[in-house]
């Protein structure tokens, strides 16, 4: 899969990180120093430019892509950048990033966007498609707002696995967003049995503190 991330901040650059190793990962950034850095870091292509110019996306291959992110620091470039992406170059899916809560309104399908990234909705949009679980669990622990969401795996030896959801032990300011099994997002119900291999994942909002040593 081809998936172009225009934006090589500290997002950007994660995600870039997590999706390199099984995906041809092209980069777009303006910042001739931050473009250098990722490229030796990472090894993948960067195209130093702005990704709302057509002349600079076309030179990443967005023409090619399957998937596009845009992460820049800007609303507005991410937007005319994912407008760009899905309506002119027809990219089949278009990862966007709100920056500002109040601009979310505009991140939508009239704008490109597929799946918009804030706060509000960080956990049930993205765990579909194109990365892989593990991935996406690191993805979500970067803090984004004023949400922190971290993950549980349950094991054969530990606490979790054959208690229902609502039988386990959570910190006060943590909160079971959703349940990962095998390639599936279950929704949190206090009924739900939770299996070996199950991935929980917690949210925790600014100024909380959940300590994942005390699930169980």
């Amino acid at each position: 899969m081809r998936v172009i991330v225009a934006g090589a901040g500290k997002l950007g650059r994660r995600v870039s990180q997590l999706l390199t190793d099984h995906h041809t990962v092209v980069v777009i950034e303006k910042d001739e120093a931050r473009a250098q850095a990722i490229h030796e870091e990472l090894g993948i292509d960067v195209i130093t430019g702005d990704a709302d110019e057509p002349a600079i996306l076309l030179e990443a291959g967005v023409d090619r892509a399957d998937v596009f992110v845009a992460s820049t620091g800007h609303d507005e470039d991410n937007l005319v950048c994912s407008l760009l992406a899905k309506n002119e170059y027809k990219v089949k899916r278009v990862i966007a990033i709100v920056r500002n809560p109040g601009n979310r309104w505009l991140y939508n399908r009239s704008w490109g966007v597929d799946v918009a990234i804030d706060a509000a909705q960080i956990v049930a949009r993205l765990i579909e498609e194109e990365a892989t679980l593990s991935d996406i669990v690191e993805l979500l622990s970067l803090r984004a707002g004023e949400i922190t969401v971290s993950s549980v795996t349950a094991t054969e030896d530990g606490t979790l696995a054959g208690k229902t959801l609502g039988k386990i032990s959570v910190p006060d300011g943590c909160h079971v967003a959703a349940i990962l099994r095998g390639n599936r997002v279950l929704a949190p119900r206090s009924d739900l049995m939770i299996e070996v291999g199950d991935s929980l994942l917690f949210v925790t909002h600014a100024g909380a503190e959940c300590r994942l040593d005390e699930i169980g």
